[in-house]
């Protein structure tokens, strides 16, 4: 900095290394993050950072030193971002990445928060694709405010944290706290099968989170692995369940339309409803069913490969296909959860207390180690009330765009983030190496099974 371009006496301010910015290469779309090294002050946009800070850069912003108003560099981000493509209050405070995920029910995209450097995921959920072109007037501020009401009163380690929602005409924008661990879809799809006394710690969780879901009045309705989200990468990691309230967003007739596309999961008295009746929180425990086969022999129990009888059929008489060559290392009492589990008269369904109280549950150790993990996961987390706000409405009509900010101030102390999350509403996707594995079985001991 020389005294053509600033004043001698701004210059004696300035620090011999008064910032630095740096980007991470090695990943694809990681923000520029710029550190303020300085006494005097490094300042983006008139915004001082604060010495040993730092903040993520966007294009065009201005960077000032000693004083905002001795703008100094302009920044321009050269690599390709969507900042454009997302309402302002939402590319005021995060940059938007790459995407992580897209399917049925939209996009995924890695976001990092401006201020605070951290990572989050965001789905971009559009109302008008769910509903076939017609636009779904979910504008109702009453109506947002009662679901993120819900949503935000939530407090589990076991369920997933919203920390804000953007709510626009035709699309609804979740920000949502990124699991080191990825889904527990790939976690199966890597092993193949889950240890039985793994899928016990793991599962045990899982009902425990849709316990909690019910006592709270919400049936998830799309339970599912890709919808079941690890911490970490190690065997005995917290699970969190995603995807929540999902319907209440974008519509229930539209939302059991697109779910009803590949009902791989859903219980029987779901499809028969055909997004026009009302079923019961019944239908979660069906879902962990499927779920739980899964894990532990590492194929569907229902698929459309299965050609002796349709998907549909299968699962309204809940013709499960069972494998003896993949079952034969399964405990009996698994097993008889499993079919307690996958029962088609709901009466007569397995409830999530009886499953907690099933014999196969019964194992100490797992007990404790659970019970040990939340229970720090709920010290270590300001896990107390959340509060809400709602940004001036008249700003954003004044930017042309009728955009509806519902901003959850999330606890403090949150965990390391990652991308290794993949997307929440994925294209339906099949476990290749278990379904071929009872496609192959040529022993005579693959069979349609019901507990009808």
């Amino acid at each position: 900095m020389k005294k053509d371009i600033i004043k001698e006496n701004i210059i004696k301010n300035v620090s011999k290394q008064h910032f630095i910015i740096k980007r991470d290469l090695s990943e694809v779309l990681t923000p520029a993050i710029i550190t303020d090294l300085s006494y005097n002050g490094t300042f983006v946009n008139g915004n001082k950072i604060g010495k040993g800070k730092s903040q993520v850069l966007d294009d065009n912003d201005e960077i000032s030193v000693t004083h905002p108003v001795v703008k100094i560099f302009v920044f321009k981000d050269l690599l390709k971002n969507e900042q454009d493509c997302v309402p302002k209050e939402i590319s005021k405070k995060y940059y938007i990445s790459r995407t992580l995920g897209q399917g049925a029910c939209g996009v995924v995209k890695l976001v990092y928060h401006k201020e605070k450097c951290t990572k989050h995921a965001m789905k971009i959920i559009k109302k008008c694709r769910l509903t076939n072109g017609q636009v779904n007037h979910l504008n109702d501020p009453v109506k947002i405010m009662n679901e993120i009401n819900i949503m935000k009163a939530l407090r589990h380690p076991c369920i997933i944290s919203t920390e804000e929602v953007f709510d626009s005409r035709d699309t609804v924008y979740i920000i949502i706290e990124l699991m080191q661990g990825g889904e527990l879809f790939e976690r199966i799809t890597k092993c193949g099968r889950l240890p039985e006394i793994l899928v016990k710690f793991l599962f045990r969780q899982m009902v425990l989170a849709v316990k909690y879901l019910h006592s709270q009045g919400i049936t998830h309705r799309d339970l599912k692995p890709e919808n079941v989200l690890l911490e970490s990468k190690h065997d005995e990691t917290i699970v969190k369940i995603s995807d929540f309230g999902l319907s209440k967003f974008v519509g229930e007739d539209s939302f059991m339309k697109t779910m009803c596309g590949t009902p791989l999961y859903l219980a029987p008295e779901v499809l028969r409803a055909n997004g026009q009746q009302s079923y019961g929180p019944e239908v979660d425990v069906w879902s962990l069913g499927v779920i739980f086969f899964v894990c532990l022999v590492g194929y569907l129990p229902f698929s459309s490969e299965y050609k002796e009888i349709s998907l549909r059929n299968q699962i309204l008489t809940g013709r499960y296909k069972f494998s003896s060559t993949h079952w034969k290392n399964v405990s009996p009492q698994a097993q008889q959860l499993m079919k307690k589990m996958l029962t088609v008269p709901v009466m007569r369904r397995i409830t999530l207390d009886q499953i907690l109280n099933h014999s196969w549950m019964q194992d100490h150790n797992v007990i404790m180690k659970v019970e040990k993990l939340l229970t720090c996961a709920t010290q270590s987390k300001n896990m107390g009330q959340l509060t809400i706000s709602e940004e001036n409405e008249e700003n954003h009509r004044s930017n042309g765009e009728n955009v509806t900010v519902l901003t959850v101030l999330a606890a403090t102390s949150k965990r390391g983030l990652s991308d290794s999350f993949s997307s929440c509403e994925p294209i339906p996707k099949k476990l290749r190496l278990g379904m071929n594995g009872v496609k192959n079985d040529t022993s005579g001991t693959n069979s349609y099974c019901s507990d009808d």
